[in-house]
């Protein structure tokens, strides 16, 4: 960010310090493809088992002939960044938040009717949102979790006039942004990100009994922020993430997409952390290549087992634009259970940024509305870009809305220390300032520009 931008912000102190790097550990180099190298697992089959008492099993097998491994040789192919963001629905009717929020819950676990089966197409098609559309085709299986209006409710940020984002100081930092953005002088910021470092060794990922369990052999977790499974501490590819944003602590767990081989300990982590959001960030194929293995049960007449716990298709709905599940984990000795909310965001291209942040705003907010313990469970294919991208905007959306300071930058350092690569491309890195703008023009609009300012502090840019 540019030193005039800085001093908008400069009476406050950014909100995450970086801190000294050591080199790069062996696989992670500096200048790195945008996107992984190739995968080191391959996908199989997915098995369900009916509830007691007549259980039976239904195998699923994939056809190879039409879906290939990611390839470190593709050259990825940008999209321009998203259009302004249409506030004018998003911001109309604001209510009480705690009304929604202790809605959406009530709406998530109660009153759940067991209906048809979800429709989950393994179609393997090129097009990602030929997916996207067959199953936003499929029935509910329960009552509607949330509206489009809940959703805009939420999605609304409000900051007093006496803030830093209204009035005339949000107009100058509009201008500063949008400045910016046309004259590609972030891209030099998110250059300067490339020079950091990785902050520690991936030892336990590299060792010879876990090499198996990493969708790509260069993304690897840590270990003093890897996530750790069992009494045994065994092995996952999924790192922490603490942010700290203002007096508060974001803890998320940042993980790549499930291989067959490693759905059981996905679950297992799900369970020992009590994460009660996996934000999935991608489809299961992409262009013709897999992704992320399958890891939910399909349908309410249907179970899934991974490993001691089964896992119960309680309600869904599908949105345009991302689809809820609530899962029902039990864990089959003791007989206790966890809900999970299931939240995936279905209009994000294979490569580029989503063309509406608009959407994203709302899935985030609504991912926001319904957690209320644990770390925030992330993940796409990789775990460091969708999932980065998530975890950013997320962050600036609390910063704006409690009146903190934002410098993506840090955030991004601080993501980077903790996993390496978070936020892949340049273009993803511009997306989140896009978000930030295009939330502030939201402010704008809804205050219909009819701010005054209220001394002669407010008249400059401090």
């Amino acid at each position: 960010m540019s030193a005039h931008t800085e001093a908008i912000l400069a009476e406050q102190p950014a909100h995450v310090s970086s801190s000294d790097i050591c080199s790069a550990p062996e696989g992670l180099q500096e200048g790195q493809a945008e996107h992984p190298a190739d995968p080191v697992a391959n996908e199989a089959e997915v098995i369900l088992t009916s509830p007691p008492p007549t259980p039976h099993r239904v195998t699923i097998t994939k056809k190879e002939t039409s879906v290939e491994e990611e390839s470190c040789n593709n050259t990825p192919s940008h999209q321009a960044c998203c259009p302004s963001l249409n506030v004018t629905e998003m911001l109309h009717g604001a209510s009480d938040r705690t009304q929604i929020v202790t809605k959406l819950l009530d709406q998530s676990c109660k009153d759940i009717r067991k209906t048809q089966s979800d429709g989950w197409s393994s179609d393997e098609d090129d097009n990602v949102f030929d997916t996207a559309i067959q199953e936003v085709s499929s029935p509910q299986t329960g009552p509607p979790l949330v509206s489009e209006e809940e959703l805009a409710r939420l999605a609304l940020i409000t900051p007093a006039k006496t803030s830093q984002y209204s009035g005339s100081r949000v107009k100058a930092l509009i201008k500063i942004l949008q400045h910016q953005l046309d004259q590609q002088e972030l891209v030099k910021e998110f250059t300067a990100l490339e020079h950091l470092k990785p902050s520690d060794n991936c030892l336990v990922a590299k060792a010879p009994e876990n090499r198996d369990k990493n969708r790509y052999r260069d993304i690897l977790p840590y270990d003093k922020t890897r996530v750790a499974i069992g009494e045994n501490q065994e092995y996952i590819n999924a790192s922490y993430i603490r942010m700290q944003v203002g007096a508060e602590e974001f803890f998320y767990i940042s993980c790549q997409g499930p291989l067959p081989s490693t759905v059981q300990a996905f679950w297992q982590m799900i369970w020992e952390n009590k994460s009660d959001i996996i934000a999935m960030m991608t489809q299961e194929v992409e262009r013709g290549r897999i992704k992320c293995h399958k890891y939910l049960p399909e349908s309410q007449s249907t179970f899934l087992t991974a490993g001691r716990y089964q896992l119960h298709l309680e309600n869904q709905q599908f949105l345009h634009y991302f689809h809820i599940k609530v899962i029902r984990m039990v864990e089959t000795q003791t007989g206790e259970t966890h809900f999970v909310h299931h939240l995936k965001f279905t209009h994000w291209p294979d490569h580029g940024v989503p063309q509406s942040s608009e959407q994203l705003v709302r899935f985030i907010r609504y991912m926001r509305a319904v957690h209320h313990e644990g770390p925030i469970t992330v993940h796409c294919s990789a775990g460091i870009g969708r999932t980065g991208v998530l975890i950013c905007t997320d962050i600036i959306l609390h910063l704006i809305e409690n009146d903190l300071p934002i410098n993506v930058s840090d955030i991004v350092k601080d993501m980077r220390l903790q996993r390496h690569g978070m936020i892949q491309t340049k273009e993803q890195y511009l997306f989140c300032y896009k978000v930030w703008l295009e939330v502030l023009q939201g402010i704008l609009q809804l205050q219909g520009n009819q701010w005054q300012p209220e001394s002669p502090r407010d008249q400059k840019i401090v």
